[in-house]
């Protein structure tokens, strides 16, 4: 049988360590940490999404959705997965689906950074 759930509310909760992966500066260059740190422009809006079911063998790990992704120089989110799973199917996605509609300030010259960010998704029986 399968529980339906729909989803109350969802927030970026943590945003873990940023590893920059920029070319190394010259003598003459220095990278500007407080220029060249992303900030979110537009969070992706609630989606009008299917209701979160789960599946036959699917079991909760316990745990929030993990999604790791690159934010370009454009403050686009790039080659975004799924770093540790909730164990539900539907939950990863609508997390996953979330992290990839989200837009970061442009940074001109700062290069791609590398990071993870924990999505918190409120359930609500139904």
């Amino acid at each position: 049988m399968h529980r339906l759930a729909s989803v109350a509310a969802i927030l970026l909760a943590t945003m873990l360590p940023t590893v920059a992966a920029q070319e190394k500066p010259t003598a003459d260059q220095k990278y500007d940490l407080k220029r060249c740190a992303p900030r979110v422009v537009r969070r992706a809006p609630r989606s009008k999404q299917k209701p979160i079911r789960t599946r036959k063998g699917e079991k909760s790990t316990g745990f929030s959705p993990v999604i790791a992704f690159q934010i370009l120089e454009s403050g686009e989110v790039a080659h975004a997965y799924i770093k540790r799973s909730s164990g539900i199917a539907d939950v990863d996605r609508y997390a996953l689906n979330s992290i990839q509609r989200t837009k970061y300030n442009a940074r001109s010259g700062c290069s791609v950074v590398e990071t993870a960010a924990t999505v918190l998704v409120q359930l609500s029986g139904g």
